[in-house]
């Protein structure tokens, strides 16, 4: 079949498609949406640090700007300090994952591989509680019934205000070692995705807080908190997100935002050393 004859096919097929309609237009124009040199998106959570040097150049230094956009955000946070490493101590390791979002945003994560932390040196206990789905359903029946006002909260990147006890040291990650400084590692104060005991480090944090500010978890629940001292407020949590519920508005969003401006949720700006590529 001569080329002509080949776009004449394609022609015919692409207006037969318009004209049905349907799944199949609507992939078929999200597909000419896509501009041809983009990276698929497909598996992008799979790849290593390394094989982002084969992407176009722009592709590269929007995924470099996404991960050094992330070490930034660690070192407000005070996860890591950078110093030499202790003579016999055990250093883990990380590495990046990547993510598109929908709406084309890049965004990376460093993440420590857990696998290598040594159960009695690096942790000890990981189980963190959460709030069972039974009381979930409860509280929004009990809402419903009663007229209560409910607020939400999601922490972002929550895992991170969790404060260890354990002594962890960590390489630095892969492609943003500090120039000159390539032998020293992180030494980890707060938790890090990925970590064994991070889930358990954040709650453990967030419970503390929530104390302070004058709640109390049940004992059948740990995942539900009573505050009493004005007029009641409920919390649910489970994780990064919160529900606060009870019969007036303005007790509610009070609580609530002591709850952000807490030390569990709140980012304070520190001078450290640039991870930087």
């Amino acid at each position: 079949m001569s080329t002509n004859g080949g776009k004449q096919l394609a022609n015919h097929q692409d207006l037969a498609l318009c004209q049905e309609g349907g799944a199949d237009l609507a992939n078929f124009l999200l597909n000419k949406v896509v501009p041809s040199e983009e990276t698929p998106n497909q598996n992008v959570w799979e790849w290593s640090y390394h094989e982002i040097a084969h992407l176009p150049k722009a592709e590269q230094q929007q995924w470099e700007a996404a991960c050094q956009e992330e070490l930034d955000m660690l070192q407000k946070r005070k996860v890591f300090d950078l110093v030499d490493c202790p003579k016999g101590r055990k250093v883990i390791k990380n590495h990046w994952v990547f993510n598109v979002k929908s709406d084309g945003w890049k965004n990376a994560r460093l993440v420590a591989k857990g696998y290598s932390q040594v159960e009695g040196l690096d942790f000890d206990q990981i189980f963190s509680p959460v709030v069972c789905y039974e009381t979930v359903h409860l509280m929004f029946t009990l809402a419903a019934l009663a007229n209560w006002y409910i607020s939400a909260l999601d922490v972002r990147s929550a895992y991170l205000y969790g404060e260890l006890e354990e002594e962890i040291y960590m390489e630095q990650p892969e492609g943003f070692a500090v120039p000159g400084q390539e032998q020293k590692v992180l030494h980890l104060q707060h938790a890090l995705y990925g970590l064994k005991q991070a889930g358990l480090a954040w709650w453990q944090t967030l419970d503390k807080s929530l104390k302070e500010l004058g709640f109390d978890h049940l004992k059948s629940d740990a995942g539900l908190f009573l505050f009493k001292r004005k007029n009641i407020v409920i919390t649910i949590i489970y994780v990064d997100d919160a529900l606060f519920c009870g019969p007036t508005k303005a007790v509610v969003d009070e609580v609530k935002a002591h709850l952000m401006c807490a030390k569990a949720t709140r980012s304070t700006l520190i001078n450290a050393p640039t991870l930087t590529r």
